[in-house]
This record gives C-alpha cells, sequence and structure tokens, in this order.
C-alpha cells in the first residue's frame, strides 16, 4: 500500500459515513472503525540540532499518512464476557519511504466471574509497532513485536475488601536491535479497600523477571537479566464532589544475575484533578518510574511532570491544552540526563457519535548533558475517524 490507496481509504471513510452514522452505538455487540491521520513532522529521525539533514536524505522532516482499519467486539455471555479487538495500520512517509511498515494490535479477552465473589480476566495481546526515535539513535528502523499472556483475580471478602492477585508472560522481538529481545515474567498480590463514600487504598507487592535472549557484546545472554520487587502503596481519595487526589509510592529492589548486590530506589506519583465546571477539567501530575524494559539496554529512571486542561466547548467541540517534562535519568554505556519538555495544543469535532474529526499541534525539545544531543521538533496533524 502506498499514499495513493491510502488516500483512496480516506475517500472511502467517508462515501461510508453518509449510511453508517446513525447505526453506531457504544453499545453494540461489534463496532468497526476506519481512521487516516496525516502528521507533518519537523524532525522525524529526533536528530540533534547539529546533524545535517544532508546525512538523512536531505531532509530532517516528513509527513506521515496513517490509514487504519479495527473493530472490537464485546459479547456478553450469561455473567461472562468476551472481548476481542483488532487494528491494522500502514503508515507511509513521503520522503523517508524506508520507514514504511505494517503494524498491528489484537487483543483477545474473557471477563470470567465465578460465584459471586470471584472474577477476573484471561487475556492474550499481540502489538507491533515502530520504536520511538528517542530511543533508537541514528535513524535505526526497529521494528518491535511483543506478545503477552495476563490472568488477573478479585476475590471479594466483604462489600468493602477484595484480595488481588495477577500472573503474566510476554515475549519481545526486535527486527534490528535484536540484542533488546526478552522474555518478561510478571506476579503480583494484594488487598484493596474501597469505602462507600468512594476513596480507595490498595496495597501490593510486585515480582518481575526479565531474561534476554541474546548477547551484548561480551556479556553473554544468561548473565544480563534481572529480578525485581516492588512494594508499593496507593490510594484514591475524593476531595469534594469536583476534585479528586490520587497517590501511590513504592521501593523497587532489583538484582542483575552478574551482580551480587540488590539496587534500591523509591517510586511513586501523586495526581490531582478538578471538575472546575460543567465544561472544564483541570488536572496535574507527577510520576516517578522505571522506563519499561525492552526500550534501552539499561535502566533508565523517568521523573514525568504534567500540568493540563480540558474544555467541552459544546457538546460536539473539545479543546486540550498540556504540558509535559520528561526528566531521564539515563544509565547505559554512559551515565547522564537528558530534560524533555511537550507542549500539545488539541481541538476535536463530533458532529455524531460514529464521526470524529481531531486537529492538534505539538512542540517538544530536549536539553542533554550530553554534548550533542540537544533537539527541537513540531508536529501538525489531522485525525478522521469513523466508526460504523
Amino acid at each position: 500500500m502506498n499514499v495513493r490507496a491510502s488516500i483512496l481509504i480516506l475517500i472511502g471513510v467517508f462515501a461510508l459515513g453518509g449510511y453508517a452514522r446513525a447505526a453506531v452505538d457504544d453499545s453494540d455487540f461489534i463496532v468497526a472503525y476506519a481512521d487516516v491521520s496525516t502528521v507533518f513532522d519537523s524532525n522525524v529521525f529526533r536528530l540533534a540540532d547539529a546533524v545535517p539533514a544532508s546525512q538523512y536524505g536531505g531532509s530532517k522532516s516528513d509527513t506521515i499518512i496513517d490509514p487504519r482499519i479495527g473493530f472490537r467486539m464485546n459479547w456478553p455471555l450469561s455473567r461472562q464476557q468476551l472481548v476481542l479487538e483488532a487494528e491494522v495500520s500502514r503508515p507511509s512517509y513521503l520522503q523517508h519511504q524506508q520507514l514504511d511498515y505494517v503494524g498491528w494490535q489484537a487483543l483477545a479477552a474473557w471477563d470470567w466471574q465465578l460465584g459471586s465473589d470471584l472474577s477476573g480476566r484471561l487475556s492474550y495481546g499481540d502489538d507491533r509497532s515502530l520504536s520511538e526515535f528517542e530511543d533508537v539513535m541514528l535513524g535505526v528502523k526497529d521494528l518491535v513485536r511483543q506478545q503477552r499472556g495476563d490472568l488477573s483475580a478479585a476475590y471479594a471478602l466483604t462489600s468493602n475488601w477484595a484480595l488481588l492477585a495477577s500472573l503474566g508472560l510476554s515475549e519481545q522481538q526486535h527486527d534490528r536491535r535484536d540484542y533488546l529481545d526478552l522474555r518478561q515474567e510478571n506476579a503480583s498480590g494484594g488487598v484493596r479497600y474501597r469505602s462507600d463514600l468512594g476513596s480507595e487504598l490498595s496495597v501490593s507487592l510486585d515480582y518481575l523477571r526479565v531474561d534476554y535472549l541474546q548477547d551484548l557484546w561480551l556479556l553473554p545472554a544468561d548473565e544480563r537479566g534481572y529480578r525485581q520487587w516492588m512494594a508499593k502503596l496507593g490510594g484514591v481519595w475524593p476531595l469534594s464532589a469536583k476534585t479528586t487526589l490520587r497517590a501511590n509510592y513504592g521501593v523497587t529492589s532489583w538484582k542483575y544475575r552478574f551482580d551480587s548486590e540488590w539496587q534500591r530506589s523509591p517510586t511513586g506519583g501523586l495526581g490531582l484533578a478538578w471538575q472546575a465546571s460543567e465544561k472544564t477539567r483541570l488536572y496535574a501530575d507527577f510520576q516517578r518510574s522505571f522506563e519499561a524494559p525492552g526500550q534501552n539496554i539499561g535502566r533508565n529512571l523517568l521523573e514525568n511532570y504534567r500540568v493540563g486542561a480540558n474544555w467541552q466547548a459544546t457538546s460536539r467541540t473539545g479543546l486540550e491544552l498540556s504540558w509535559r517534562r520528561e526528566d531521564k535519568q539515563v544509565r547505559q554505556v554512559l551515565a547522564y540526563s537528558d530534560q524533555s519538555d511537550f507542549w500539545r495544543l488539541g481541538l476535536s469535532y463530533r458532529p455524531d457519535a460514529a464521526l470524529q474529526v481531531s486537529l492538534y499541534a505539538q512542540y517538544q525539545a530536549r536539553h542533554s548533558q550530553l554534548p550533542g544531543n540537544d533537539y527541537q521538533a513540531s508536529q501538525l496533524g489531522i485525525d478522521l475517524k469513523l466508526q460504523y
């Protein structure tokens, strides 16, 4: 599929719209959709300011046309429910056509219920996407596929108290950076309390094991993995009818296979949401966490700060404005820190339940302790989505 085919899909989306819009409903047994986004990116490879464009086909910028088709199905069976979701995409780059690829997202889940007290979810997911260029230097095209299976359960002790447990297994494969291929196992157990007034408190202990599947230079694969334990306390408190406070705190301990010492670091976050009026919602939050396994060879620590506002101007039109700062402590071959700022302005228009048009503008800038690693990038995008 090339750019011309993407445009034909766009025309088809609106051709279908004339008779499909009236029929769609979020409660439908199955909902299909077609989506086309067009984005101009001024620095698609996230190249440092000092890097000449001549090294990357004469242009740092590009326009990406990304058509998507998919569906979601909710099938109730007595007290059980089956969920199926699938989406296929084909991003096309006008300048750097070597980056074109086929991606997908798929999910099959069973929301189960046994008796009146025991419930949970059994699921399998399969995703394929392009690695972010913030993590991939020198413009390397790295496609990553992740397959995962999860089982979660909740047992209601009373109307307020419940025991929680989960198990998970996933595998990640990179077509270029295969030294990041890994297998991940996780388990969690805890207890949750929900009050009659809407507040919630939970305590959990999480276990994670990461095994890499490829050697890295002189380090064998069976010595690269690590084990991790995280003790976590979290809560949600409705301070008023319009204000909600969320908080979590944990201590993460991990040990590499080649290391005899355990390392520790605090993690956690705080968030506040305020429904200022019927149409306006304001929020601010902070989160300190580790980067997900498989993105880089080291264990990078992230601190994210976020402030934003959503304004529902009319029943059909919404506006969003947000700022986010990411402080990254990079621990790879070199140890250094990055600071990135993201500004975003978005506008959405939904004439009915089936059709949505979204416009957005985003600016991001990174300032790094690593010499020659600063960059700036701007994006302008439009997205058209039709459900039927």
